[in-house]
């Protein structure tokens, strides 16, 4: 698709994102939809500026506009649920803060399907708009949702703390919200980066170990409980322990995993292609299935499968709650979890250990559908032993006999391959990464070498 990504439309202010855009997915949704569309945005110092340029598209075509305004994703999502035919949210998410994006929500506060995406690109495109007449234009009503959507977290987690936390708000929307959702949870909170300012003075938006790891050396200074970090809009979380740990991602999605599955007794857990085997073990071991989807499509998976839990890296979806992705009950229930198990580190001491390395091979746009292709080819031959599997959504992961695995994708945004290797052992990973890697770094050589002048 020419717009749409794995997370809705995202770019470069003005390189690719431009209030003509934001105005004309408006008058497509509008075109598309019709009825109440809910509105919001983040803090990036555009996003007021598209926020009104997609009213203007959306007034345009008919629709009636309540605008939440800055709120993070995953109130707009819930509000959407409770108040309007569809949605939409001004944000770029956890990218740097010249990019901006649309995402564009269902009337029950899944994002668009990847088939309504492409519906909503071919009237973009054509520009085959619908357009009200001067007497049929609708409102523009301001919507108020913050105290409403806490109250809707406190409901459905039902339970009160006393833990000490340090929260991170990443100078983003969640700072609106999250820190007043923990002290009603009766938490004692310190917060840091928990004003919003779309120049993002305090730290990259990204989550990433790299980009917090400072949050473990407070944590052991200041004696709390839990940290929490979110990202710009507030979707992604991640989180370190009482000792300063940082709990990877993938032991994240574990912990929720195993906790939905022995609550149904079963059932299926969607998450992403490159999510790890510690995953499918806990949820295996508690009588449940993993399915994989690839990335940025946790709610296709959750309406095809009937998933009851669905998780991909620092993104997690609650279908009790809503089938978005939430990173609010994610930390709601996470708190319990900690209470009743008496601490976070003794809780992760019962999801099983995997070791996981992750490379970029630099290769141009042109080259890396068949860098993939070469690169899956030679590994089918070198590891064909040892596959249990291969999957082929989002490049090639080959799953093998010993739990270990491999994944070599294109990247969607930059060009880069992506090579991803997880073994049950730091040994087994590195050989298995050193025959990966080295495999996609000589397809690439091979390309560029024969390529014309």
């Amino acid at each position: 698709m020419r717009l749409f990504g794995t997370a809705g439309i995202r770019g470069r202010l003005w390189d690719k994102v431009t209030p003509e855009l934001a105005l004309k997915v408006g008058m497509a949704i509008g075109t598309y939809r019709s009825g109440k569309v809910v509105v919001a945005r983040d803090g990036r110092t555009s996003s007021v500026m598209l926020k009104n340029a997609m009213i203007s598209g959306l007034l345009a075509s008919g629709m009636e506009v309540l605008d939440a305004d800055l709120i993070p994703t995953p109130t707009l999502a819930w509000a959407t649920r409770e108040h309007g035919d569809a949605g939409v949210m001004i944000t770029a998410s956890h990218n740097p803060p010249e990019y901006n994006g649309i995402k564009v929500f269902n009337g029950d506060g899944t994002e668009f399907y990847v088939e309504q995406e492409r519906e909503l690109e071919e009237i973009v495109f054509s520009e085959n708009f619908k357009k009200a007449k001067w007497n049929e234009i609708k409102t523009v009503k301001p919507l108020d949702v913050v105290e409403d959507y806490i109250g809707a977290v406190l409901d459905f987690v039902s339970h009160e703390t006393n833990l000490r936390i340090l929260y991170d708000g990443a100078n983003g929307s969640g700072s609106v919200l999250a820190p007043y959702l923990l002290r009603e949870m009766g938490a004692r909170v310190i917060s840091v980066n928990a004003h919003v300012d779309g120049h993002f003075p305090g730290r990259k938006p990204e989550p990433r170990y790299e980009n917090i790891a400072y949050l473990g050396e407070m944590v052991r200074e200041m004696g709390v409980d839990l940290a929490i970090a979110q990202d710009g809009d507030a979707d992604r979380i991640a989180v370190f322990d009482e000792k300063g740990n940082y709990i990877d991602e993938d032991t994240v999605i574990a912990l929720f995993a195993k906790h939905y599955v022995e609550e149904h007794g079963g059932g299926v857990v969607v998450t992403s292609i490159n999510t790890g085997s510690r995953i499918d073990e806990v949820v295996e071991k508690a009588g449940g299935k993993v399915v994989r989807v690839p990335l940025g499509q946790p709610h296709d998976g959750i309406k095809r499968y009937n998933a009851i839990f669905a998780g991909e890296p620092w993104k997690l979806v609650h279908p009790k709650f809503g089938n978005w992705i939430d990173s609010f009950v994610t930390m709601g229930l996470l708190i319990k979890m900690i209470d009743e198990a008496g601490s976070l580190s003794k809780l992760v001491s019962e999801i099983p250990v995997y070791y996981l390395r992750k490379e970029n091979v630099p290769c141009p746009d042109e080259f890396k559908g068949e860098v993939v292709e070469r690169t899956a080819q030679k590994l089918r031959e070198t590891l064909k032993d040892e596959i249990k599997e291969v999957l082929t959504i989002s490049g090639y992961r080959f799953n093998l006999s010993d739990r270990s695995w491999v994944l070599v994708r294109p990247s969607g945004t930059e060009p880069k391959v992506r090579v991803v290797v997880e073994g049950p052992s730091e040994r087994r990973r590195d050989e298995l990464f050193e025959i990966a890697y080295k495999t996609a770094v000589k397809e690439v050589e091979k390309l560029k070498r024969s390529a014309p002048v």
